[in-house]
């Protein structure tokens, strides 16, 4: 029973960090939870994926795919505090704007928008928006057409959006494993000190699993993985050239390029093959 109670911590205190999304009062804090807590960032993005599904859904059936899943993405960056978008826009002012490790790390450090972030981030979105507007066009609600069996042919759709959140932030986990904090101190260095292969190994399970059954319904999407491996390695790559290493910033950077890839992959499997 104690550790259950433990475990449902950990579980408010990743959703806590990870989101704005309130937490029970009896769950409490203490900081050495966070780095034991970074196992269930998955989980947290199965329950993200839901809720913007669930968004999607309620209004695609009265305004159309393209105006709900923009609803859909909006709801998600309030709930989210955009913390990745975020992230995304500093490594792109950091990576862009910096010539030495030194440079790079103190651009990321900034709050302060630059071009790079500025230019990054409004590509980034709108290659969201068309992506998934362009993959779900298809696959909709029409709300006088409910039924039983229509509602099982969501199923897909629901792996889709759950797949693109909690395929992402496993990779993000595997990032902070294969790579060491770049800095010294930092936003996520209480969750990077003590990542080990069983909490990655348990983090696979939220991660992978809704992935595993969108590609065992549609055994095409697995192609997206041309798209995630490529992506994630130029990444790793760039993380591993300019800064040794991963800051909080890079992990939300890994997180939004591995989730548009799989918007854009659906786009790719579903109306090109």
């Amino acid at each position: 029973m104690h550790w259950m109670i433990t475990e449902i911590r950990l579980f408010f205190v990743c959703l806590s960090f990870l989101s704005r999304i309130p937490s029970p009062k009896w769950i409490g804090f203490q900081e050495e939870w966070l780095h034991k807590s970074i196992k269930y960032s998955p989980t947290v993005g199965v329950l993200l994926g839901f809720l913007q599904w669930s968004i999607f859904t309620i209004f695609q059936m009265f305004l159309g795919t393209g105006i709900a899943f923009i609803i859909s993405l909006g709801f998600l960056l309030i709930i989210t505090g955009a913390f990745h978008e975020d992230g995304f826009s500093d490594f792109c002012d950091g990576i862009g704007g910096g010539w030495k490790r030194e440079d790079i790390l103190r651009i990321m450090k900034d709050s302060r928008v630059g071009s790079f972030g500025a230019a990054g981030i409004s590509l980034l979105l709108i290659l969201k928006i068309f992506a998934g507007f362009d993959s779900l066009k298809t696959t909709g609600f029409v709300w006088h057409q409910i039924s039983l069996e229509r509602t099982i042919q969501q199923t897909p759709v629901l792996l889709y959006f759950l797949s693109a959140h909690s395929f992402s932030r496993f990779i993000s986990v595997l990032t902070m494993k294969l790579l060491p904090y770049a800095k010294e101190e930092g936003y996520a260095k209480p969750m990077a000190k003590e990542i080990t292969w069983p909490q990655t190994l348990f983090a696979s399970l939220a991660g992978l699993s809704p992935f595993v059954f969108f590609v065992f319904l549609h055994p095409k999407f697995s192609l997206s993985l041309v798209f995630i491996v490529p992506s994630f390695y130029y990444m790793y790559s760039l993380m591993k050239r300019w800064i040794s290493g991963f800051t909080g910033d890079c992990l939300g950077a890994v997180q939004q390029v591995v989730e548009t890839c799989l918007w854009i992959s659906g786009v790719f499997v579903w109306t090109s093959i």
